[in-house]
């Protein structure tokens, strides 16, 4: 009975945290559209959407963490905090990997999911943001290389979605070496874990561990291209190769302790 009262209460807290992510992101939704209209339209607008978006991760990652639901851990916070452009390339484990880099990020370009940009209640801040959809083709890497050149951040998860159940690490899409590629940006791979494994693809929200999860973000050494590339490939090579490059090194981030 004990168990069951606990298991019950933890459901509750976790509830309550997605119901104020939720809450959240449709008051943004409604508010920075609207803004942006009072304003008319000011440059730069999209920057201060996404400082806004970062504050309302802070505020929901701070609710997790206050409730028990996960405990945070960085290593080599100091290279994503690092002034200057790159790719930030993380794999995609759990539900809530993007709140997790984005409240410790003050600024980052995101190429999102249509499944969240499509969503009523979030779509109005992504607009806002100014987010790059992930099914927008050339004109998402057009869009990502010109945002680099402004000095920008850009975080993509190359897996597409969330992780496999059971995977370490999908198969990587080539989009952000392509990008990286075009603007001369450095790749920035960051391997997420999480222990227990929770808020996985195909796992319903409410299927929660019996302890709090720890989640930890390792912000790994950059991946240079003009250091994986011989010179005169092709695109299509050069970038397989820097895909390569960026998923050996999550790989070897992600190997379970004492794996031979």
């Amino acid at each position: 009975m004990l168990e069951r009262l606990a298991r019950g209460w933890r459901i509750a807290r976790t509830g309550s945290a997605f119901a104020l992510f939720f809450t959240g992101g449709a008051l943004l939704a409604v508010a920075l559209p609207l803004v942006r209209r009072l304003s008319g339209s000011p440059a730069g607008f999209d920057l201060r959407a996404q400082r806004a978006i970062a504050a309302g991760y802070r505020l929901f990652m701070g609710y997790m963490q206050v409730a028990g639901l996960v405990r945070v851990r960085f290593e080599g916070e100091e290279r994503l905090l690092a002034a200057g452009s790159r790719v930030l390339v993380a794999n995609h484990p759990t539900l809530i990997d993007t709140p997790l880099l984005g409240h410790r990020l003050p600024q980052v370009d995101c190429i999102a999911n249509p499944a969240w940009a499509d969503n009523p209640l979030l779509r109005g801040a992504i607009a806002a943001a100014h987010y790059v959809r992930n099914d927008a083709g050339a004109e998402a890497i057009e869009e990502g290389v010109r945002r680099l050149r402004e000095g920008r951040r850009l975080l993509i998860f190359p897996e597409g979605t969330r992780t496999p159940g059971g995977a370490r690490l999908g198969p990587l899409r080539r989009g952000a070496a392509h990008i990286a590629l075009r603007a001369g940006a450095e790749i920035l791979p960051i391997a997420i874990t999480c222990e227990p494994r929770t808020l996985m693809k195909g796992q319903r929200w409410y299927d929660v561990p019996d302890r709090a999860f720890v989640l930890t973000a390792r912000v790994l050494a950059p991946v240079a291209p003009k250091e994986v590339l011989c010179g005169g490939e092709t695109p299509s090579v050069a970038a397989r190769k820097v895909t390569e490059a960026v998923r050996e090194r999550l790989l070897e981030a992600l190997e379970p302790a004492g794996a031979p």
